[in-house]
């Protein structure tokens, strides 16, 4: 896919997705964007520990004024970093380029905000006159200016770079606020770059020699003839902190990432061994696991370079290097830190390779099954079932459609990039950009229906993890109930958030929108469910929002915006987004909606609820039709297998009895007759199966 065409895909995505929605083309590229910021560790989602905004987190903060400009804030803390946004975006349909000229003229109305915002005048004036986001980012300033040690201005913009931009510098006398200040442009050729790569163009590359001037001594500790290569290292004290002020969280493998956003809280063990007995670290510390995706030696057979260095376990090590040396407490000369190292080719098993290693890294850590649920079967499953299941055709289609479930990240693009250009439209045609579904999108709207409204608000990332958690359960009890019907039922309420959401919008605007968008769908499940009805989601599935569901949402978003305003107008620092976060919040709402009379659901939406009877009997009939389909699919698997070997190798594990291998040999003796096992030996089977592979078998 060229440049060109990548433009014109995202222009037509963006489109399509304000019109239907009523959103800002501008603010949709934007939470686009932050997106891949936040997939490549370059920003993050509010951290659900952290009770406020200033504990990190990217916000959405647009304001526009006479020669004053800003778009969103993010404060760092562990880092003292604050990135400052400034979204730059065109509604052309062709590629235009932006000037060192409009750069710095939109770093100069930054920079006159930040420098008013340090009034505290400026911020009560937005409070003022209701201006809730420019309050919220000129107020974050005011307070927090003293704690802000680097600023760094990120422009995304759709846009290209100039060829006659060399740089984008800042000379010291244009710091902001006396403040070292960085600029950072994401252009659409850098979005372009990354998505064609998958994210390794942003990769980070550490030249050791030209960097550091030193190579990093290793012994090899792998065998020739190994599909990767392991190493032990020796680093630097000093060089790590290098490294993490440089890079941050990008650093640390994607899974540790979520789990430690800002949270890579300083030990205070580890800050006073560096700072009383230095020389001593080395024998404390357990030290560092990483994984790289290349390196290069020197002729001493010294690391000289790595790609894509990934830290999985030493998280804490690093962010208290840089911590005690920021803070003076240890300059970290003759420090040093052990590395174990596996550098891992590029191919279709890395991504399950580096998560493993993570994991069993992380052992001893409080990092939970649900942070490496990525990997899960459950998405292979859902995944299956949406390139299967088509939507029920509506009004007007030509053909049927299907919703695109991204398993992993650029699953769509990689599609539509392996197609012709007859293909391409063909794909486009059967999964609309509208019907594109990510885990975290899925998981966000789900955990609204499970009654987490709150959760929901904190973020992608935040309630990926709550849904992992949740999901994970109920897999381990049943996976049969992950089943067509349950795919369904996530898609119609992803159908009902979506049209919800275009529903709250004519009503607020700015981080308002998300709160009460979750809100609203918590309150309609709630009133919906009884013990004689449900909310119907095949109703939904069938043909979208209806019209007496449409009414009731309206009337349940007056509601919501009422709640909200009652409990947050007035109440310094308290907005709609950080109170709907909370506990409180939630359980304040639920106490309140407990108390509505009987008959707040108007007749015509009670008349389309599901009876408990009709739902009952569906989840029995899906349950069966899984079953069935888990069944064949099990079947199809043991026709293909070299069952001499699989024979063979059980018997080689002393954990495998007699009975079992007697069980295997069941199904290649009746297989070869025409026969199958019956259901129930054929899933005990399977089970065997699963062992022996979790003891080595290659199948």
């Amino acid at each position: 896919m060229s440049l060109e065409n990548y433009y014109e895909t995202l222009m037509l995505s963006i489109s399509n997705r304000s019109f239907a929605s009523d959103a800002d083309s501008d603010q949709i590229f934007f939470e686009d964007s932050m997106k891949v910021l936040i997939d490549d560790g370059h920003s993050f989602e509010t951290d659900p520990d952290i009770k406020d905004a200033v504990g990190g987190g990217y916000q959405y903060t647009p304001y526009k004024g006479y020669g004053l400009r800003i778009d969103g804030y993010e404060h760092i803390p562990d880092r003292g970093l604050l990135n400052l946004y400034l979204c730059h975006y065109s509604e052309s349909y062709e590629i235009k380029s932006i000037t060192k000229t409009e750069i710095n003229q939109l770093t100069s109305n930054l920079r006159r905000f930040y420098l008013k915002s340090l009034d505290e005048n400026f911020s009560e004036d937005f409070k003022y006159i209701g201006n809730e986001e420019a309050y919220e980012v000129s107020n974050f300033i005011f307070g927090f200016e003293s704690k802000i040690k680097q600023i760094k201005i990120v422009i995304i913009t759709n846009a290209i770079l100039s060829k006659t931009i060399d740089s984008l510098g800042i000379d010291k006398d244009e710091w902001i606020n006396q403040t070292e200040t960085i600029v950072d442009v994401w252009d659409i050729r850098r979005f372009y770059n990354n998505e064609i790569t998958r994210g390794e163009a942003e990769s980070i590359k550490i030249n050791f020699n030209s960097d550091f001037n030193f190579s990093i001594p290793t012994l090899s500790a792998h065998l020739d003839t190994s599909d990767y290569q392991s190493y032990l290292c020796v680093m630097p004290g000093n060089v790590i902190a290098e490294l993490y002020k440089k890079y941050g969280a990008r650093l640390l493998e994607a899974n540790v990432r979520s789990f430690l956003q800002f949270r890579a809280k300083v030990n205070q063990g580890m800050r006073n061994t560096l700072k009383n007995d230095p020389d001593l670290f080395f024998a404390f510390n357990n030290g560092i696991t990483a994984t790289a995706d290349s390196c290069i030696l020197d002729e001493n057979g010294d690391i000289k370079e790595l790609t894509n260095l990934q830290i999985v376990n030493g998280g804490q090590t690093t962010a208290t290097m840089y911590f005690v040396r920021s803070k003076g407490f240890s300059d970290l000369e003759g420090v040093f830190v052990q590395m174990k190292l596996s550098v891992i080719k590029n191919n279709e098993e890395t991504e399950d390779l580096v998560s493993n290693i993570s994991r069993f890294a992380n052992t001893q850590n409080k990092i939970s099954e649900s942070d490496f649920f990525s990997n899960h079967p459950f998405h292979r499953t859902i995944e299956s079932k949406s390139r299967r299941i088509f939507m029920p055709k509506q009004s007007g289609q030509i053909r049927e459609t299907k919703w695109f479930y991204e398993r992993s990240r650029g699953q769509y693009q990689n599609e539509l990039g392996t197609r012709g250009s007859s293909d391409k439209k063909l794909f486009q045609e059967q999964y609309p950009k509208t019907q594109l579904i990510t885990k975290t999108d899925l998981a966000k709207v789900a955990i609204i229906f499970d009654g987490g409204p709150n959760h929901a608000v904190k973020g992608a990332q935040a309630a990926f993890k709550k849904f992992a958690t949740d999901i994970q359960k109920v897999w381990e009890k049943n996976h049969e109930l992950i089943n067509d019907l349950f795919y369904k039922k996530l898609i119609a309420q992803q159908v009902l958030y979506n049209q919800t959401r275009v529903l709250v919008m004519k009503e607020v605007s700015g981080n308002s929108i998300q709160p009460v968008t979750a809100y609203a769908l918590h309150m309609l499940n709630i009133l919906s469910s009884d013990t004689k009805h449900s909310l119907n989601y095949l109703h939904v599935w069938e043909g979208g929002v209806y019209k007496s569901l449409e009414v009731q949402l309206v009337k349940i978003i007056e509601y919501i915006i009422a709640f909200f305003e009652k409990n947050v107008a007035g109440i310094e620092g308290k907005t709609t987004l950080s109170f709907s976060k909370t506990n409180g919040c939630l359980t304040a709402f639920n106490q309140n909606i407990e108390n509505l009379k009987e008959d707040y659901l108007d007749e015509d939406y009670l008349n389309s609820l599901k009876s408990i009877e009709e739902i009952v009997s569906a989840n029995k009939k899906a349950k069966v039709d899984q079953k069935i389909e888990d069944e064949s699919t099990v079947v199809i698997k043991f026709s293909k297998l070299d069952w001499d070997k699989v024979i063979s190798f059980a018997r080689t594990i002393p954990e495998i009895s007699d009975d079992k291998i007697s069980l295997l040999l069941v199904f290649p003796t009746m297989y070869k007759r025409g026969r199958l096992p019956s259901t129930k030996q054929i899933f005990a089977i399977n089970n065997t199966i699963n062992l022996l592979t979790d003891e080595g078998l290659d199948i």
